[in-house]
């Protein structure tokens, strides 16, 4: 994001969109008329947070799909169970980190994929990611 980037606010009623059967509406949930800054909703720390564009299929069971848009945040502090863009032997990857005894793993969603063990090898957890979106195609 850079810095000169206007200031966008999208309009967001205070509905629920229900992803189910939801009936008849009722006429007084026409319009509630407020703004949602999707910066504001999303970048919580400005100066530190980038936006990635997720490529493979190895964290679909963590709901990261080829094409999502990852938010990630180099302000917090990485931990055990966050999901993370690490940078390993100069390439980036986006997985989870466990720590197993005194391993610690970059591990994918499900078995498909061997984890990728940190002890010894070139790496740096680059930035905690925050949330991911997608785009639909229309």
């Amino acid at each position: 994001m850079r810095p000169d980037s206007p200031r966008v606010e999208i309009p967001c009623p205070d509905i629920l969109a229900r992803c189910g059967i939801a009936g008849f509406a009722s006429p007084a949930e026409d319009y509630a008329g407020r703004a949602l800054d999707l910066n504001e909703k999303f970048i919580k720390h400005k100066a530190a947070t980038f936006l990635f564009q997720a490529v493979g299929d190895s964290m679909e069971e963590y709901r990261i799909q080829e094409g999502d848009y990852l938010i990630v945040d180099r302000s917090i502090t990485a931990r055990a169970g966050h999901i993370v863009l690490a940078l390993v032997e100069g390439e980036f990857t986006v997985k989870k980190w466990i720590e197993r005894g005194q391993w610690q793993l970059l591990c994918s969603g499900g078995n498909r994929y061997p984890p990728i063990p940190l002890n010894g090898v070139e790496s740096q957890i680059w930035g905690v990611v925050r949330s991911n979106h997608i785009e639909f195609p229309v």
